[in-house]
């Protein structure tokens, strides 16, 4: 793609990385990706160090492959204990780094290089190396850093329409498919066993099986091989859904020594010329160099609009793909019609295949994309470690204890490995991922798609929310008000389209880009509706009213640079139409109150498009068809505004509302007009009607900040904000940074970039975030704006984004916001993790809705398992102290009874219908979670021990000696007092609303319980029914009386604290990680 712009540098690493040796190497590279998304690549050359390598293989044979796992899991490591630093020639792989502003926006890889340098098409001797399924390759000579993708940015646009051998690299850009791999069933599931916890559950298996317990470690291996499953489905279901999207194979016709022959489409390299038919998907990027096509690009766009592609014209001008936009044709778009004035058929020259498509660069863009580091996941794993190092403080506490009963070494090993592998919940991982594809279930229910489940919990941590304006806040179709044309040395009053004068109306018939398709005219709604007002008809090659006929001789298409198109007709005239902005400074001249009477409408809401028009000199067809576009749009006579109404979808001002009675603060990021977007701002509440508006400008390399004065001018009726008034406030941005009021600011594109400059410089970086809190509505961004932006807010760290857009100007920000919402069924919102089939925000609500319920269910069910895992050990260890254990059924009763049974059904509670005010805790290293299972914990171990110690001081409680290692009565008391604490728990952290539903309404969790408790009382107290669970009979009526009422307390305390203590604790801590402007 020629809109690569390589600047690519390579320097010693004493430059580069400041490293000491001049002898290492480094190489880096800028370069602009998909959709204008920019990015940088680091490359640190590393070869295998021999010395390093033999003593790594050491390591794996004395430790049995153990060390292994260390190599496999931590990239640094890996390097560490096998790689060295090295200079260009002794490479063999290298450190991929890959940042945006200096931010990482990938995860670190090592990747092998070919040891085989090789001719390439800019380079003659070369070596290669695959990252991100791309091609890239170093320099032999130059040491540059380079993107192995065709290019004919060295040929003219003449020479590229009499193309002939330009595909003789062919060995060298592979085949024209996008198979993403999938590795087999088999390594998927070799790479799951080898997870850090699924190493831990084999190991615990082991040491189950040996100590006798097989029953309970084919349940662990049951619950390990559920867990493997449910990763090893969503991970394929995954990546099939995304092959299945973008796998595309047809066989096409190409040009070969002036014959047509066909091929399949995974033969085709760059440089190949084939025909283009009617009704047909293209297969790759190709120029269209013979003919006319009208293009469905829906599954770039979102947006079905047909679009009008013309041959690439033959001008001696060197071929840049952004100045020929109009002639491309992109890998999946589909073909409505094609046809030539000659009857001959349509060619097309090969450009990009395979992965370096513009689709094949949004595949890569999902797959490759890095995850923002989520709390909850963090956290999880602190947690773990933390009760790895409880149960090694219980093992060495089991070893004492043991070898001082003269235990045999090996089972006072296999009695403290047991603890260890007890404090582990082995049902963990499977419990929580059951609530995130429960929730994926209920969000697919409710018409939302997900393909990255881990963005489910993220989705609760929302606190900002940024919305594209045209098609998600406002309808996509806009209706036409009305002209505002041109009298004299002003403007006249506006009229209706049928008022307009003739010239005006010929504008409005000829200049757009519309289609004819089965005898329907298609295109733009705003083209469409413009041209159905003015009553003309459209045919296959002109466009009559009454006995007045005109046809389209050269069209210069809309180009987002330019803010404008143009038509040239067969009477000489040239229409243009396009942003007023634009217009105003290509027109010889402009009413004195052009900007105030488009400030006006623009305050208003409504969408202005500016008309001109002019003649041109009597010219040669050809020399039409050649000449420079420039040549034709300058010096026109202005027409005046056609305007059109922007209406708000029916949901729009409603969600808009709860997401701010819920403390969610909305953003409008859009192409539009500023006074516009902050029209449509206060129209859906995104603004505060009654606060003062700032808009930012640059004047003199400075940002001003001027207050938006509100107007008493009509146009139909209301008043409008303007910039015109004198007695409008201005600020600095200083003034702004330094001062302690709120403000509702307004920025535009240019604003947004000097912005971002500042910020990458290091100055008044915590100044400026500040300064974004306060901005409201985003203004003329381009779509890479979109996604800068969404990684700089995410340089504050409480601010977790959701993106919702519907077509491919928002491609980068749903790629790059935290959660990215995509309101089409198309291709294009594959570079969202979630996709809405309602086409308005409020999916934003049910998203958010079901993602706290899911975090809620996860941090809940982690804190269960984690108690129930400290109450389970607690009462072993104890067991131990008096020479005792749990039989294997005890363990199966308390794990398939009432563990398993509780920690799966607590996850069926439905998300609460309504947001509230607050967001749910992902912080489990946070004072309410830590302090929560922290006095639980303690709470629950000293009412284990004091209920032991009280019974067995009565003078009446005989104390039985069972055989060594066997249940007896300590056994019976502990492991019916844990059961009650288990229960306690279970309910104690199964909570409704604010942001679950009433647990009343989750009918098996609430069976669960009672058949917990009802088989808790019975046990209790007719223990003779239960044999094979080898509770010791308690004779005394008493002492069953106390273990229940040790149960209730300890119940009653637990239930007690989590509801008034716990929840008050979690209330003003998740008030206080609110993060929003005043």
């Amino acid at each position: 793609m020629d809109s690569i712009n390589y600047q690519t540098t390579t320097q010693g690493v004493k430059d580069a990385l400041e490293l000491s040796s001049r002898d290492l190497g480094v190489s880096s590279m800028e370069y602009q990706g998909e959709f204008d998304d920019q990015y940088k690549l680091i490359a640190i050359y590393y070869r295998i160090n021999k010395i390093k390598n033999a003593f790594y293989i050491f390591l794996v044979l004395i430790t049995g492959g153990f060390i292994y796992l260390f190599y496999r899991w931590f990239l640094s490591f890996r390097i560490a204990i096998r790689f060295s630093q090295c200079n260009f020639t002794q490479m063999t792989h290298l450190l991929i780094n890959k940042t945006k502003n200096d931010i990482r926006i990938a995860e670190d890889q090592l990747v092998e290089v070919q040891q085989n340098a090789r001719k390439l098409p800019n380079s003659n001797y070369a070596r290669l190396f695959e990252y991100e399924l791309s091609q890239f390759y170093i320099d032999c000579q130059t040491y540059q850093l380079n993107c192995l993708k065709n290019s004919f940015s060295h040929l003219t646009c003449s020479q590229l329409t009499t193309a002939v051998d330009l595909n003789e690299w062919s060995e060298v850009y592979g085949k024209n498919i996008m198979d993403i791999p999938i590795k087999s069933i088999p390594l998927l599931i070799l790479d799951e066993i080898l997870t850090p916890f699924n190493v831990f559950q084999i190991f615990a298996l082991v040491v189950w099986a040996v100590d006798d317990y097989v029953l309970y470690a084919v349940l662990i291996f049951v619950l390990t091989f559920m867990q493997m499953l449910m990763q090893l489905r969503e991970i394929r279901a995954n990546l099939f859904k995304i092959r299945n999207m973008i796998l595309f194979n047809t066989i096409v016709k190409v040009c070969q020594f002036e014959t047509i022959r066909e091929k399949s489409s995974i033969e085709l390299v760059p440089g190949d010329i084939i025909i283009i038919e009617g009704n047909t998907k293209i297969s790759c990027d190709c120029i269209l160099i013979q003919g006319t096509c009208v293009m469905n690009e829906a599954i770039l766009t979102g947006e079905s609009v047909p679009v009008n592609k013309a041959a690439l014209l033959k001008v001696n001008q060197l071929f840049r793909q952004k100045e020929n936009e109009n002639s491309m044709l992109y890998c999946g778009t589909f073909c409505l019609r094609s046809y030539t004035n000659t009857n001959e058929p349509v060619k097309a020259l090969v450009y990009q295949t395979g992965f370096q498509t513009l689709k094949g660069g949004l595949a890569r863009s999902i797959l490759f994309n890095v995850n923002q580091s989520f709390s909850f996941q963090r956290d999880s794993l602190k947690y773990l470690f933390v009760l790895a190092f409880l149960g090694v403080v219980q093992s060495i506490i089991s070893l004492y204890l043991d070898f001082s009963n003269d235990e045999s070494i090996g089972q006072a090993i296999i009695n403290a490995l047991e603890l260890l592998t007890i404090i582990i919940p082995p049902a963990l991982p499977t419990a929580l991922a059951a609530g995130v594809s429960l929730a994926m279930n209920r969000l697919e229910k409710q018409r939302i798609q997900c393909i990255k489940p881990d963005k489910v919990n993220v989705a609760a941590k929302i606190n900002v929310c940024a919305f594209d304006k045209t098609g998600t806040l406002t309808e996509l179709g806009l209706d036409v008000v009305g002209f505002r044309p041109i009298k004299g040395i002003g403007f006249d009053k506006q009229v209706s389209i049928s008022e307009c004068n003739s010239i005006t109306i010929q504008a409005m018939a000829t200049c757009h880009s519309l289609s004819l398709i089965n005898n329907e005219v298609h295109g733009d709604p705003i083209d469409l509706n413009m041209f159905l007002q003015t009553g003309w008809k459209f045919t296959e090659k002109e466009i009559t009213f009454l006995d007045q006929s005109l046809s389209i001789i050269r069209r210069f298409e809309f180009q987002a640079e330019l803010q404008r198109m143009s038509v040239v007709l067969n009477d000489y005239k040239l229409f243009c139409k396009g942003s007023p902005e634009m217009i105003q400074t290509i027109c010889l001249k402009v009413p004195d109150n052009y900007k105030t009477i488009l400030n006006r409408y623009a305050s208003k809401g409504f969408r202005i498009i500016a008309l001109a028009y002019r003649d041109i000199p009597k010219l040669l067809y050809s020399e039409i068809q050649t000449a420079n576009r420039q040549l034709f749009e300058s010096q026109l006579t202005f027409l005046g505004f056609l305007i059109f109404e922007n209406r708000l979808k029916e949901e729009t001002s409603r969600t808009i509302k709860e997401l701010k009675a819920s403390n969610l603060k909305p953003l409008m990021v859009t192409g539009d007009n500023p006074l516009t977007a902050i029209n449509i701002g206060q129209q859906c509440y995104i603004l505060d009607q009654n606060s003062k508006i700032y808009l930012s400008y640059i004047k003199d390399q400075e940002i001003i900040w001027q207050e938006m004065a509100m107007e008493d001018q009509r146009i139909n009726e209301g008043s409008s904000y303007s910039i015109d008034n004198i007695e409008s406030k201005t600020l600095t941005t200083d003034d702004i940074m330094r001062s302690i009021t709120s403000y509702q600011l307004c920025i535009t594109g240019d604003v947004f970039e000097q912005l971002q400059y500042q910020y990458n410089q290091g100055n008044n970086k915590e100044q400026i975030l500040n300064l974004f809190s306060q901005i409201f509505i985003y203004a003329r961004m381009k779509p890479n704006h979109k996604g800068d932006l969404m990684i700089l807010l995410k340089q504050d760290k409480r601010n977790f984004l959701a993106f919702c857009g519907d077509g491919t100007n928002d491609t980068c920000a749903l790629r790059q916001a935290d959660v990215g919402l995509a309101l089409s069924t198309e291709d294009a919102s594959l570079a969202a993790p979630f996709t809405s089939s309602i086409f308005n925000i409020s999916s934003l609500i049910t998203l958010i809705r079901e993602g706290r319920a899911c975090l809620v269910t996860c941090v809940e069910c982690f804190k269960f398992m984690t108690l129930y895992s400290c109450i389970q050990s607690a009462m072993v260890l104890q067991c131990y102290f008096w020479n005792t254990d749990l039989s294997l059924y005890q363990y199966l009763y308390q794990d398939l009874w009432l563990i398993i049974p509780l920690a799966f059904t607590m996850d069926l509670t439905n998300a609460f219908p309504s947001l509230a005010r607050y967001r749910p805790i992902s912080d489990l290293i946070s004072i309410p979670i830590i302090s929560s299972v922290t006095i639980t914990a303690l709470t629950s171990i000293a009412i284990q021990i004091g209920l032991v110690q009280y019974l067995t001081s009565q003078t009446e409680f005989e104390l039985d000696e069972p055989d060594e290692g066997t249940p007896g009565q300590i056994n019976t008391i502990l492991i019916l007092l844990s059961n009650s604490q288990v229960l306690a728990v279970a309910i104690a952290f199964t909570q409704g609303p604010p942001f679950r539903q009433q647990i009343y309404k989750n009918i098996p969790y609430i069976i669960t319980v009672t058949l917990g408790i009802l088989g808790h009382i019975f046990v209790i107290f007719y223990p003779d029914g239960f044999q094979h669970l080898e509770i010791v009979s308690i004779t005394s009526l008493r002492f069953q009386w106390i273990i229940v009422g040790f149960s209730l307390v300890i119940a009653v305390f637990i239930i007690l604290y989590e509801k008034f203590v716990t929840s008050a604790l979690v209330k003003k801590y998740s008030q206080e990680d609110i993060n929003l402007s005043a």
